[in-house]
């Protein structure tokens, strides 16, 4: 059974794919608790992170990228990703 999708559960996606590097499928099993086959799998956590124009080349970005550079040049919907993050895990 899924995990009805709010503010804080999509944080804790784009936390999850940006800050610790997990891969959509693991994001979908953990995070949104929807099964993910091996092959195929995590195109529901996939799907959020699109929505706010994150893509592959974004993967960890925070563990190279100082948030301030990164936020600074974000187009407005990775901006939003962006500030999620900050409202709930960053001081």
């Amino acid at each position: 059974m899924s995990k009805p999708i709010n503010e804080y559960l999509e944080a804790q996606v784009i936390k999850a794919y940006l800050i610790d590097g997990h891969s959509h499928r693991r994001i979908q099993e953990e995070i949104l608790d929807i099964p993910a086959p091996a092959r195929g799998g995590g195109f529901e956590a996939m799907k959020i992170l699109h929505s706010y124009g994150i893509q592959g080349d974004k993967k960890a970005i925070l563990c190279s990228n100082r948030f301030e550079e990164e936020i600074e040049t974000a187009s407005a919907s990775y901006k939003h990703a962006l500030l999620l993050i900050k409202k709930y895990f960053l001081d």
